[in-house]
């Protein structure tokens, strides 16, 4: 049997582009016996062609300008992975799709930028975007969504979405080391770009969040529409504390609907060490996904390297023409509304954490305030370990509304004594 020829072109050649080109070389004799399949690479390119790579650049034809590879006739699929939401992300996807070639990506923050006009445009030139190795790395969580959970009414979905901020904190916890450190570790071990600020502030969580929910709920969010906080205020005494007092610090993603009003956030929680995502260690991810036909669906995987991501963007190769049930797409509903980046209405437990002068009285005058506001505070600790000369003080809130609590943190910040901005963390007794 003749096998079919899939001809390719691979843009970006950074750690996702390099381990595909790598898998390909060495499972390309798989792919034909096991699919009937001769994947072709027939153009390559990327900033420096110069640069050291694990596979023999010149064993392809190189291309100076990329948007050249798009117009190779016989080219059925172009693979982009350069980084980048707008610039030549973005005309190298509108170009592929015009000229009716599929396109493959994992560029979270292009699809969350500009993903229903790029679905409008796949549409009307009769191609696919595939795009499964934007979101959690190795797992399948697109496939699952377009394919297993048409028929569900999903409410909720939430998860470790970034395998890097993982990968620190995991660490952090479990070795006692700083957050630098960390982070530092992360990029030796390829979980972390040499710039890590996408992944430690949150933004990466919230495009991926942003793609995830706009195809679930076929909606029209950006990621100025989500709540967020990094990790990078968050120190080991919070580690130690939360462990203390049964949680486990994650930077979580959080989507949800009630009452015809979604609402995304970004931000560390404190989640109970019972839960299932406090055992999801190092650069694995997890996706947590509440419907109303099968409950809570739990996926976990690898979020973070050059293989579990390289993994995702051939299966997207191979499984191309694949037609795509649930699309970027925008779909108005009479009586739908939402918010985004407002969680001044959640109820919930608050962890705080004040930096405050050794002096009598400073305790009294902060709790004078929580008192004043009517929050309950269910545990407090006065740290004999001083952070830069300051007494670290912490607060555990009963339930409360956010915005309840933002109003006396402004007024305790307000203090004399007080040396230090209010660190909250959110706990999410319910994950």
């Amino acid at each position: 049997m003749v096998n079919k020829q899939l001809n390719i072109g691979i843009i970006g050649l950074g750690t996702v582009g390099s381990g595909v080109v790598e898998t390909l070389e060495k499972k390309n004799n798989y792919f034909k016996k096991k699919y009937n399949l001769e994947i072709n690479i027939l153009g390559i390119s990327a900033k420096s062609k110069n640069k050291k790579r694990a596979f023999t650049v010149k064993k392809y034809k190189w291309y100076n300008n990329p948007l050249d590879i798009i117009d190779v006739k016989n080219i059925h699929v172009i693979v982009e992975l350069i980084a980048g939401s707008s610039g030549m992300a973005l005309k190298i996807a509108n170009k592929t799709l015009k000229g009716k070639k599929h396109l493959v990506t994992a560029n979270k923050a292009l699809l969350a930028v500009h993903g229903e006009k790029l679905s409008e445009l796949a549409k009307k030139n009769s191609v696919n975007i595939c795009f499964e190795a934007a979101v959690a790395g190795a797992i399948p969580i697109i496939n699952v969504l377009e394919n297993r959970m048409l028929s569900d009414n999903i409410s909720n979905i939430y998860g470790i979405l970034n395998g890097t901020c993982n990968y620190i904190l995991s660490q952090m916890s479990e070795k006692k080391i700083s957050f630098n450190t960390a982070l530092k570790n992360a990029q030796n071990a390829g979980f972390a770009e040499a710039d890590p600020y996408d992944d430690i502030s949150g933004n990466d969580t919230a495009y991926k969040l942003v793609l995830l929910t706009n195809l679930i709920f076929s909606t029209n969010f950006k990621s100025k529409h989500v709540y967020l906080e990094g990790i990078t205020k968050i120190s080991n005494i919070d580690l130690e504390m939360g462990h203390k007092l049964g949680y486990t610090i994650l930077l979580l993603g959080i989507s949800n609907i009630k009452n015809k009003i979604i609402q995304l956030r970004v931000h560390p929680c404190m989640v109970s060490k019972n839960s299932l995502l406090a055992k999801v260690k190092n650069e694995l991810n997890s996706v947590v996904l509440e419907g109303d036909m099968v409950g809570k669906t739990l996926l976990i995987g690898k979020g973070a390297g050059k293989k579990p991501t390289a993994a995702s963007v051939i299966s997207d190769i191979i499984s191309f023409e694949n037609y795509k049930q649930r699309k970027l797409e925008y779909k108005k509903e009479k009586n739908l509304s939402f918010i985004g980046g407002n969680i001044n209405e959640r109820k919930g437990k608050f962890y705080l954490r004040i930096g405050v002068l050794d002096k009598p009285g400073v305790l009294a005058d902060i709790t004078s305030f929580f008192k004043r506001q009517k929050i309950s505070i269910s545990n407090m600790f006065q740290l004999e370990k001083k952070i830069s000369g300051y007494v670290q003080l912490i607060f555990v809130t009963h339930n409360i509304l956010e915005r309840q609590l933002i109003s006396t943190i402004k007024k305790i910040e307000k203090l004399d004594k007080v040396k230090t901005k209010v660190n909250v963390i959110r706990i999410e007794n319910s994950i």
